[in-house]
């Protein structure tokens, strides 16, 4: 089994006892992931953990939800630089039960603070977007040479649809395996737009669903895809591995790629 779990965060103190043991397990499943950073140190512990093994990558940005907070624009860059970091962000926008138009404002320079970072670096976006996709498609509208992928997509298909038009790419999460709310966006998404991630340690997937969701656990968003499509879970791990390659120029890096 060869899976990328284009989304998670083994640098949150959910793992700080066990991370190690979760790590290990990954390469014995065959399994390789990204780490994200949320803010500075985040993104620091991100990169500081792809460099320890050759199965994970790292992003690094500024979360939404940190507007509000001040950061280090010239460490940011350096970090962006690193060889084993593979997008910008997650960054976005997250306007869910918020009123507050200066914060709403704040978030949107944040934003566009990143995409000339990635524009800068040549790399792509890692999309976090709440109640605000509207918002953020029309930024991405003004930024056509900026390539962005959109995690935990929770959008409908007429939503999803724009995204595509501006050739970009989702993925979903466990959450399919416990709603059918998605099934049109994954029935209808060209596979070679789509991938898979867990965004451990949140959104258990069935059967863990309550408990802390792992990278591991993505094989179950392959298995639901592929019932859904209508395809083998060896077709599904095939193309959402080769799409991960693609979109964050993972065959380009001048590390050993294990898998």
């Amino acid at each position: 089994m060869k899976l990328i779990d284009i989304h998670s965060h083994l640098n949150f103190p959910d793992f700080d006892s066990d991370r190690e043991e979760v790590i290990q397990k990954l390469k014995k499943e065959g399994i390789a992931t990204i780490t994200v950073g949320t803010n500075l140190q985040t993104s620091r512990e991100a990169v500081a953990l792809a460099e320890r093994y050759e199965h994970l990558w790292a992003t690094v940005g500024i979360h939404p939800h940190e507007a509000s907070e001040t950061y280090d624009s010239v460490e940011l860059l350096e970090l962006t630089k690193h060889p084993k970091t593979v997008a910008i962000g997650e960054c976005g926008l997250d306007y869910f039960k918020l009123a507050d138009e200066s914060l709403k404002h704040k978030q949107k320079e944040l934003f566009l603070a990143q995409i000339e970072i990635a524009r800068q670096v040549g790399k792509p976006l890692m999309l976090h977007i709440r109640e605000a996709y509207e918002k953020v498609l029309a930024i991405l509208e003004q930024n056509k040479d900026i390539k962005a992928h959109a995690h935990f997509f929770a959008g409908d298909w007429e939503v999803a649809k724009k995204f595509l038009a501006l050739g970009h790419t989702l993925s979903v999460t466990g959450v399919i395996t416990f709603t059918t709310d998605y099934d049109e966006v994954i029935k209808n998404i060209p596979l070679d737009r789509l991938m898979i991630e867990t965004d451990a340690p949140y959104v258990a997937p069935v059967p863990y669903r309550g408990k802390r969701c792992e990278p591991a656990y993505v094989k179950y968003v392959a298995k639901r895809i592929a019932e859904i499509k209508g395809l083998t879970f060896n077709e599904v791990a095939q193309v959402t591995s080769q799409n991960t390659k693609r979109v964050f120029n993972l065959q380009n890096q001048t590390f050993n790629v294990w898998f």
